[in-house]
């Protein structure tokens, strides 16, 4: 038995063209905020996340959560001459 992490990326934030806008992409809130720094904090202020993961490209913003989940490894049986 060992431990691994585990991560899961959230999209968080989308940019709304044209220009700098943002908005929660759960699609609760309807708010669409005037930079990405508003955007930001609005989304610290929801959930308390500090740490972003922006694509530039794509005009996502993504948090990542790391948790530690169990592996159970299977136990390798060998013959006496070491064959499986």
């Amino acid at each position: 038995m060992g431990t691994e992490l585990k991560e899961t990326k959230t999209l968080v934030l989308k940019r709304v063209p044209p220009g700098d806008r943002w908005v929660f992409a759960s699609g609760n809130e309807q708010n669409i905020y005037p930079s990405l720094t508003d955007a930001l904090e609005a989304w610290f202020q929801y959930n308390g996340d500090t740490q972003f993961y922006m694509d530039a490209r794509k005009g996502t913003i993504e948090i990542v959560k790391t948790e530690e989940i169990e592996v159970i490894k299977p136990i390798n049986k060998y013959s006496l001459y070491g064959e499986m």
